[in-house]
């Protein structure tokens, strides 16, 4: 679906009062085109009108048009770690690719405090958790995988015990 299209379904959405759809649909935009300032702009106004300070700073991060105090909400929400700041914004490529010059020199800001207290040089793909680690330093992903192998241990086991009873 193009982006103007899309546009106008969430335009539609809001008509029929129907704010999660319009919601949702600019999030799956922004996962694919996370470069699209005006759906940006509009998420963000969809979490303002849901009362939802800190998303609404998230999405109104670049804007020329913004709410200090939304935005300070969401950089508590990220302890006000830079790094934290930049993956949340979910941005890729370069600055340069910012249609206006407010979310370039904001990008821009963004990226220097991340790579300072990052100490090393950042690439905006590095918004995924752990800032470019690879998965097995995630706590989460070697929980889950542990707990896989131990129930595939246990299935094994059942397994074998219940073939060495019937034989």
């Amino acid at each position: 679906m193009s982006i103007e299209r899309t546009l106008a379904k969430v335009e539609e959405d809001m008509r029929c009062g129907d704010v999660t759809m319009a919601r949702t649909r600019l999030t799956s935009l922004l996962q694919s085109r996370p470069r699209e300032l005006e759906a940006r702009d509009r998420l963000a106004e969809l979490h303002r009108r849901g009362g939802d300070r800190v998303e609404a700073g998230r999405w109104s991060y670049l804007s020329d048009d913004r709410d200090p105090e939304e935005v300070a909400a969401f950089e508590r929400a990220c302890r006000r770690n830079p790094v934290r700041i930049m993956r949340a914004l979910r941005w890729r490529g370069s600055e340069e690719a910012a249609t206006t010059e407010v979310a370039r020199t904001r990008l821009i800001e963004v990226r220097a405090r991340a790579e300072a207290k990052a100490g090393r040089t950042l690439e905006w793909e590095d918004h995924r958790d752990g800032v470019g680690s690879p998965w097995w330093t995630d706590a989460f992903a070697v929980g889950c995988l542990a707990g896989g192998l131990a129930l595939v241990a246990l299935v094994v086991i059942g397994a074998v015990t219940v073939v060495t009873w019937l034989f």
